[in-house]
């Protein structure tokens, strides 16, 4: 099969063995990949694949079942899945955990499908898994107008949260506002305006740096500041004693490296509780551009911009599209 391997900071389509369908697990015959930040770091030699997984980019996909393995019999050939991955998604066929696959929502398309595992589980997991948001406490997502961002807009707004956002333009705050946030400001104009409409019950935070010292004073009482990127830096200047006055609570994020019974569980509450939002057009997919695959390295450039309202997605499959 042909697969995108990262090569000294660039990306080839190159041909790669393919895996084996094993207990469990079932093989995906590739429509579609979703490109995430990550997968820029890997291909940058920063974010090497946790130990195991395979080492060609793309941590979602979206296409059919080709094989079923012992054991996986809740999916049939020819099922129409979206799955979530810690490598391998760009590439012709990819072997997945059973449990780590999701049906595609009624009314979304493959090419929208592969947008949605990476972005829900992180938004689901960050937000109402580990920060315990309630309805009606004020959640503050830094780089709004993001794949993450777009879906923890549309959750806050289906399950009674009011949410509001940082983000880099004009244009990105209005995409966010269509989305259901309360409003924003865009960082360039001075991100100390977001003191207007705080304090916040919950900060979901993939930037770090300079944003940290700021988060501690935006937070309310028994805030919680969820940090899952380091687009800013990984180094701050904290005030600790806001930390215990306000009783805050600090949670570090990341999905990929975690196991699969993890994923596993946090896949069957996505399927309770958020996949049904879809059909019931709360929730949709919001993708910005496709590529196909032989222009992967424009679509990487183009996520390196911090231009990008939603997602990205490369076509690797057309006739499945």
């Amino acid at each position: 099969m042909k697969a995108l391997q990262g090569v000294e900071g660039h990306v080839e389509w190159l041909d790669e063995p393919s895996p084996t369908c094993d207990v469990g697990q079932v093989r995906i015959r590739v429509a579609a990949a979703g490109l995430n930040r990550a997968d820029l770091l890997q291909r940058a030699g920063l974010y090497p694949p946790p130990p195991g997984a395979s080492a060609v980019l793309g941590l979602e996909c979206s296409g059919v079942i080709s094989e079923v393995g012992p054991g996986a019999s809740s999916w049939q050939v020819g099922d129409r899945v979206c799955a979530l991955l810690a490598g391998g998604g760009m590439a012709e066929e990819v072997v997945v955990d059973a449990r780590h696959v999701l049906p595609v929502p009624e009314g979304v398309s493959l090419l929208e499908a592969a947008a949605l595992p990476e972005v829900y589980s992180t938004a689901w997991l960050n937000l109402f898994q580990l920060a315990g948001l309630k309805p009606g406490e004020k959640v503050l997502l830094h780089a709004g107008a993001s794949g993450v961002g777009s879906a923890a807009i549309q959750l806050c707004k289906a399950f009674g949260s009011p949410c509001w956002v940082s983000v880099g333009s004009a244009q990105r705050l209005a995409y966010c506002e269509d989305l259901g946030a309360q409003g924003g400001v865009v960082r360039t104009d001075g991100i100390e305006g977001l003191r207007d409409f705080g304090p916040f019950d919950v900060i979901l935070d993939p930037v770090g740096g300079d944003y940290a010292a700021l988060d501690l004073k935006l937070l309310a009482l028994d805030g919680r500041w969820v940090l899952i990127g380091l687009m800013g830096g990984r180094e701050a200047q904290l005030d600790l004693a806001q930390v215990l006055g306000k009783r805050i609570q600090l949670l570090g994020s990341t999905l990929r490296s975690r196991n699969d019974q993890f994923k596993a569980d946090l896949f069957s509450d996505l399927s309770q509780h958020v996949w049904p939002l879809f059909a019931e057009g709360r929730l949709s997919p919001q993708l910005a551009k496709t590529f196909p695959i032989k222009d992967a390295e424009a679509a990487f450039a183009e996520l390196a911009t911090n231009q990008i309202a939603g997602k990205l997605v490369l076509v690797i499959d057309e006739s499945l599209t």
